[in-house]
């Protein structure tokens, strides 16, 4: 495969690196919430003033809107790092019954005939669906967050990204396939 290829793969699923570390702050928000739960108390901090996102403070609403954002965000971008390490759903009892070149071009027309128009159908729709939260002013209505926009702008990006991933995939088999390199992974 190309260098540029590897490095547009890489770049994509870089974001996803980052993002699988909130698993860390995810856990830490979930047991803060249990124990407020158990103590009865509802309000972590409060300030004067807006805070962008955050709003007037910091409450167990906040923190359970927090794990939805974040939630949201590792399974988005974790498909994107499952498709490049091809660690996605397959149907693995037929994939094991053909030949190496068979599994490339299923691979290669899955993600040019399945993988990319429903990433551009998902991004396509993901965007005005941020745009009308954005238009509106989205906000809990529990008293969590603000700006539902932001979690809501995940959705066309993710998409947009693994379909840019599934497409350099796609054109990576369609190179291995042709120089009949058939061993050769494309990560």
């Amino acid at each position: 495969m190309p260098v540029f290829l590897k490095r547009l793969i890489d770049a994509l699923c870089y974001p996803a690196r980052w993002i699988s570390w909130l698993t860390l702050p995810l856990i830490a928000m979930i047991l803060v919430t249990v124990v407020m739960a158990q103590f009865g108390s509802s309000t972590l901090l409060d300030w004067e003033g807006q805070i962008p996102i955050l709003g007037r403070g910091l409450t167990v609403n906040s923190l359970v809107d927090l794990q939805w954002y974040i939630f949201a965000m590792l399974v988005l971008f974790g498909g994107i790092w499952a498709l490049r390490d091809d660690r996605h759903v397959s149907v693995d009892f037929l994939s094991l019954q053909m030949s190496r070149r068979q599994q490339l071009w299923f691979r290669m027309l899955g993600d040019l005939v399945f993988l990319l128009p429903f990433c551009l159908i998902m991004a396509w729709y993901g965007w005005s669906f941020a745009e009308v939260a954005w238009r509106t002013a989205e906000a809990s209505t529990q008293g969590g967050l603000n700006n539902r926009w932001l979690i809501k702008s995940v959705l066309p990006i993710s998409f947009g990204m693994m379909g840019l991933l599934g497409l350099a995939r796609a054109i990576g088999t369609a190179i291995q396939l042709y120089r009949g390199n058939l061993s050769e992974d494309i990560r």
